[in-house]
């Protein structure tokens, strides 16, 4: 499906401010999620405000972060964000084994106990859009300021695959190279 929204490739004054501060591939071109919000340049400033706070003052590991946010992915079946995410999960240390894993539920890997609760919170509110007491205290380690930018986190993620399944945003081609789409 081509784009519903072509990314913005030449921006005006007010698209090159919102995109100065959003992620961009190797050769210097917004990303292409950033590059097709900044239509509205407001809302890609407060979109980019709070992942990028995920990414740089987040609480969460990295490792945690990519797989709770790849398990968002292939539950959204977002191509975009599995693609993406896929190969910042690598740089995190992930394997391939387990990159392949946190987009399959159904996998029979051997998840570290920690891991497995993990992608349980993960699974249960992205199922039921809530966290039962046990799921809770599954992660009690994480205290509750962990738990709470778990359960953003999440949100976040899902939001953002929702918008770039239904405007079809293409993967960038410096990631689909990368990961061999």
């Amino acid at each position: 499906m081509p784009p519903r929204i072509a990314p913005v490739r030449e921006p005006d004054e007010e698209q090159r401010e919102a995109l100065a501060k959003t992620l961009h591939v190797p050769d210097g071109t917004p990303v292409n999620v950033f590059a097709t919000l900044a239509h509205q340049p407001q809302l890609t400033r407060r979109v980019n405000a709070l992942g990028g706070y995920f990414m740089a003052h987040g609480t969460i590991a990295l490792r945690e972060r990519e797989l709770a946010i790849l398990r968002v992915g292939a539950a959204a079946d977002c191509d975009y964000e599995i693609g993406q995410h896929r190969w910042i999960a690598a740089n995190a240390g992930m394997s391939a084994e387990e990159v392949a894993a946190a987009l399959d539920p159904q996998s029979d890997h051997a998840w570290a106990p920690a891991d497995a609760a993990l992608l349980a919170f993960v699974d249960e509110l992205l199922a039921t859009g809530t966290i039962q007491d046990a799921t809770w205290e599954s992660l009690a380690g994480w205290g509750d300021d962990g738990r709470v930018e778990l359960l953003v986190l999440v949100g976040f993620y899902r939001m953002i695959a929702g918008v770039l399944n239904a405007l079809g945003v293409e993967l960038d081609p410096s990631v689909a190279e990368v990961i061999g789409q």
